[in-house]
C-alpha cells in the first residue's frame, strides 16, 4: 500500500522542513509582549467591574423591595372577536 500522493506530501514536508527559518520569528518574542502590555492598558479595570456589580446589586435589591404595580392581564382575544363568535363555533351548531 504505497500511495504515490502520500510520497508527495513526505517530500512535500521535507522540503518545508529543509527551509531556511524566516527571520522574523526572532522578533516575535519581543512583538507578543508589548501586545499584551497593550492589551492590560486597554482592559477594563478591577476597580469599574466592582462599581457596576454594586450597581447591579443595589438596582435587583430595589426593585425586590419596592415591587411594581399589579398588572392586569391581556383580553384571550386581542382583535376583539369573542370565542363565542368565532368561525369553528358557528360551524358546529345545528339550527
Amino acid at each position: 500500500m504505497n500511495d504515490p500522493a502520500m510520497n508527495d506530501i513526505d517530500a512535500l514536508i521535507t522540503r518545508i522542513r529543509d527551509l531556511p527559518v524566516d527571520p522574523r520569528i526572532e522578533g516575535i518574542d519581543d512583538a507578543v509582549i508589548v501586545g499584551l502590555a497593550r492589551r492590560l492598558q486597554s482592559q477594563v479595570s478591577i476597580r469599574a467591574v466592582a462599581v457596576v456589580t454594586l450597581v447591579s446589586l443595589g438596582v435587583g435589591i430595589a426593585g425586590s423591595v419596592f415591587p411594581a404595580q399589579p398588572v392586569q392581564a391581556a383580553s384571550l382575544f386581542p382583535l376583539g372577536a369573542p370565542a363565542a363568535l368565532a368561525p369553528s363555533t358557528l360551524l358546529g351548531t345545528k339550527p
